[in-house]
């Protein structure tokens, strides 16, 4: 199976790195292994796709022959090594050591077993077998590799939703040589889940780092573990886990540099950083701070002509990292780095428009908000009301549009792009005030400065968005060494104390995940909190109608954007029987049948969208016959991957999609004007096709509410252009 060859590499790079440093410990060794294992498979990942996206040679057979290649010499250099006595191969019988948890005390050796029982593996279950529904990855993550698996290169593509374009796009590089090697999407989820588990072993080490002992450093680890966007995260194919993990990796190895010199280190330290915001670009934003604490401690300790040789190493890495991704981005947009304003292709603009001290503490407000939430809407309702009163208090809009993207409120939504991390935020608040009193340790309240730093010029500098705590990732990861630095070394209370109930707190995030359900718990919690929503959303028809009927008392209809608001918060009696009555007339049906385990997968996909599947399997039913094309006629800006990843479930062979209709400035591209015919038409916008498809090139034409599917009688290939 070819995507075997990328475990088998990571494996024999741990190898290599594991028998070759033997100076530390023994879990020191296996974590620092890992750790560079997975660095050196993401520089071996960016070669290998900028090598031969030139050529359009990105494609299963040049994959499987890079990996094969590459795994044959890692293979040969082992030996080599071990021929040479540079190495020892019997070595690597050691780990059975860390195996058996050798060396552990006993309630460590309980705690690593049910982590390992109870999340790891049920969290990387869910990261191979549920299909990818992310509805973020279905829009653009996913959708720009079903093009550069298409077209044979990274190159930019004509298309109607731009963040599939110029957004960061290292994640995808990984999770694009899975797809390439194994022919599916089967394990695109691995390179998230990699990642989490990269970074359990890096905070672990960092933890290690500050004088923290077993137990703090299994705290630190159980910490990032329950964090309940990390759990969400780490089964996605989003990028968030995978930028995070680089981060940790780049202030761990630059902890590991101001220790000692060392070129490994400080290329490992270097690459982290370039990779981490090629992932995410805000990696650079939680990241400048602790590069300039790293710069000034490097130039005190290693004088000038050091640090300036680390100022070009790491220019030299970062220009080889973004130069290739930039030029295509230029080519195009004419900017590097994003669509400018009042350019044609101008997207959604994620930067402040106003800067000002009160500005930044509207924004550290939200975004702290956004991880106070509980389940209990009125406890919500008051947290919300004190923040806008603060806001009124400062004299700022809370909803200013040059603040923010989404409009803010104070909610708990089980979602896996934005559940709160409630639990850990106070832990972390806790501890930050308890480190106040703590005399002295400057190096550490300087990692936590730096962390603080980095959160507040995110908040200075980005817009407000509802699902920013995934983007707050890098925050919290430092979070956990505080917490365990303060509880551990200060409190010196034991850890089992606040590792079990972050254990058993946080169970529900594994099993419950609404986008990959094992179990129905979202909807037993709900009914037995009675825990109702504050507004239902319906598409319109007999169902909206249906609500209309029997939930008229308790809601407003109509009302806005087929958004019905709740007309009064009842208490819990009341709500009880709000929610029969939305039993009733099916609302929690979804929820009641949502195991991913009994699940059909063409609907899984759906999973984050579940109107759409509705409204598109009727058409799908009607996509017949091996290698049929689709044109994707869309007027809104949206991905089609879900769409096509049906289709593939139901078609032994299916074809591929591609959008038809474009601005005509995307004509400059050569993938552009490389020639597509269709044997269908995907529309969203039936006036708009009315006007583009010739009525005698029309077979028959399906309709539903969202959709209209056009089979046509010949194959055509021109395109739309505005």
């Amino acid at each position: 199976m070819g995507f075997s060859l990328l475990p088998i590499s990571v494996i024999l790079i741990f190898a290599l790195y594991y028998l070759k440093f033997t100076s530390s410990g023994l879990y020191t060794r296996v974590r620092q292994g890992f750790i560079f294992s997975l660095v050196t498979n993401a520089i071996l990942v960016f070669a290998y796709n900028e090598l031969f996206s030139p050529f359009n040679a990105l494609n299963t057979t040049t994959a499987v022959i890079f990996w094969f290649v590459e795994n044959v010499s890692l293979l040969a250099l082992l030996f080599y090594w071990h021929k040479t006595g540079q190495v020892q191969i019997p070595e690597l019988g050691t780990l059975k050591k860390v195996i058996g948890l050798a060396g552990l005390t006993k309630i460590n050796k309980v705690i690593i077993i049910l982590a390992l029982l109870i999340y790891i593996l049920p969290l990387l279950f869910l990261a191979i077998y549920p299909p990818p529904n992310n509805f973020d990855s279905h829009s653009y993550h996913l959708n720009r590799i079903l093009y550069w698996v298409n077209d044979g290169n990274l190159d930019h593509f004509p298309s109607v939703h731009l963040q599939q374009l110029y957004l960061n796009v290292f994640a995808e590089y990984l999770a694009l040589d899975t797809v390439l090697l194994s022919g599916s999407d089967r394990f695109s989820g691995i390179i998230q889940f990699g990642a989490f588990l990269g970074s359990l072993a890096g905070i672990s080490l960092l933890a290690k780092r500050f004088g923290l002992k077993q137990n703090g450093q299994l705290l630190a680890a159980v910490f990032l573990l329950t964090l309940p966007i990390s759990i969400f995260e780490s089964t996605s194919t989003q990028v968030d886990y995978c930028a995070c993990f680089f981060f940790i990796s780049y202030v761990y190895f630059g902890f590991e540099l101001l220790e000692r010199k060392s070129l490994l280190t400080l290329t490992a330290f270097v690459l982290c950083l370039s990779f981490g915001g090629f992932s995410k670009y805000t990696i650079f934003i939680f990241g400048l701070s602790f590069t300039t604490y790293f710069a000034f401690r490097i130039l005190f300790k290693y004088r000038i002509g050091y640090a300036l040789k680390v100022l070009a190493f790491a220019v030299i890495i970062l220009v080889a990292t973004f130069a290739p991704f930039f030029r295509r981005n230029y080519l195009l947009f004419g900017h590097v780095m994003r669509p400018l304003r009042g350019t044609v292709f101008a997207s959604e603009e994620l930067p402040v428009d106003k800067y000002g001290l009160r500005y930044t503490l509207s924004g550290v407000i939200k975004n702290a908000g956004l991880n106070l939430g509980l389940p209990d809407t009125r406890y919500n309702q008051f947290v919300e009301g004190r923040i806008r009163d603060f806001h009124h208090a400062i004299g700022v809009d809370i909803d200013d549009l040059g603040l923010r993207l989404d409009r803010f409120s104070v909610k708990y939504s089980v979602h896996e792009d934005m559940v709160p991390n409630t639990i850990h935020f106070w832990l972390i608040l806790a501890s930050t005030l308890f480190l106040f009193f703590v005399p002295g340790k400057w190096e550490f309240k300087w990692l936590w400065i730096c962390a603080v730093l980095g959160f507040v010029l995110f908040s200075t500098l980005m817009k407000f968005q509802s699902w920013s705590t995934r983007t707050q990732m890098p925050f919290f990861t430092m979070g956990s060494i505080l917490v365990t630095y303060i509880y551990d070394q200060k409190l010196r209370w034991k850890s089992i104390y606040i590792i079990a109930p972050l254990l058993v707190l946080s169970t529900p995030f594994v099993y419950g995940n609404p986008s990959k359900e094992l179990f129905s718990i979202n909807y037993f919690t709900r009914k037995m909190l009675a825990h109702i929503p504050i507004a239902i959303c319906e598409t319109g028809g007999a169902q909206a109608e249906l609500y209309e009927k029997e939930l008229g008392a308790y809601y407003e209809f109509p009302g806005n954007q087929q958004c019905h608001p709740i007309r009064k918060w009842p208490g819990y009696n009341e709500r009880r029987k709000v929610f029969a009555l939305l039993e009733k007339v099916g609302y929690y049906d979804l929820d009641r049948s949502s195991s991913i385990l009994t699940m059909d997968r063409g609907k899984a996909y759906f999973l984050s969208h579940p109107s759409n599947y509705d409204n598109f399997k009727p058409l799908l039913d009607h996509i017949e016959g091996d290698h049929k094309n689709v044109g994707v006629f869309f007027e809104k800006g949206n991905g089609f991957y879900h769409y096509w990843s049906a289709m593939a479930a139901k078609l032994d062979h299916p074809g591929k999609m591609q959008y038809i209709r474009f601005r005509k400035e995307f004509m400059r591209l050569e993938n552009a004007r490389k020639e597509f015919c269709y044997d269908y038409i995907l529309s969203d916008d039936p006036t708009l096709l009315a006007n583009f498809v010739p009525k005698a090139n029309i077979d028959t034409i399906y309709t539903t509410q969202l959709f209209q599917l056009v089979k046509l009688k010949s194959k055509s290939c021109e395109k739309s252009l505005y």
